[in-house]
């Protein structure tokens, strides 16, 4: 009897073992692989972004952040002037935005805009969390009555951050 309870539990622990490892080597916590795409949204009272998109290619120093979409969620007429969009995110630590973008007010009636793209790109190294935390938008606006307004969104990853890190 003592020797099955002690197979019992050194099967239990090589198992735990095997799961550990295989978890550490295919769900690691931080981007070191050679491509991924990570998507983001995030929405305010007055304003919603969807797909920032955050692409390392692989090849060389070669990647992309931005081509988001722009929703302003309430009257489109309110709106007057420029609607600017300043993303602040892992690059230059956010203390600066890294991408800035401007819209005719008329642009909304339409629907959202689409916005972005360009050269900036997460460290390879750089946990998912990390990039998630770091990055926001800040939209400003002017109203019809002349009042200017601000809005800072959070941005949040579209997935489970175990499912992409291994993408």
């Amino acid at each position: 009897m003592k020797l099955k309870l002690t197979w019992a539990i050194g099967i239990i622990v090589i198992t735990n073992l095997l799961t550990f490892a295989v978890v550490k080597l295919y769900f690691p916590t931080n981007i070191n692989n050679t491509q991924y795409l990570l998507k983001m949204s995030g929405q305010g009272e007055k304003w919603k972004i969807t797909n920032y998109q955050l692409a390392w290619l692989g090849v060389g120093e070669h990647g992309t952040a931005g081509s988001h979409n722009v929703a302003f969620l309430g009257e489109a007429n309110e709106l007057t002037g420029r609607v600017k969009v300043e993303v602040y995110d892992f690059f230059e630590n956010g203390e600066r935005p890294s991408a800035t973008s401007s819209f005719d007010a008329e642009m909304f009636k339409d629907g959202p805009i689409k916005a972005g793209g360009g050269g900036f790109y997460p460290d390879k190294n750089l946990g998912i969390k990390d990039i998630e935390r770091k990055t926001f938008m800040v939209v400003y606006w002017t109203t019809t009555d002349g009042q200017q307004h601000q809005e800072t969104i959070q941005m949040k990853l579209d997935y489970d951050p175990q499912i992409i890190s291994d993408i």
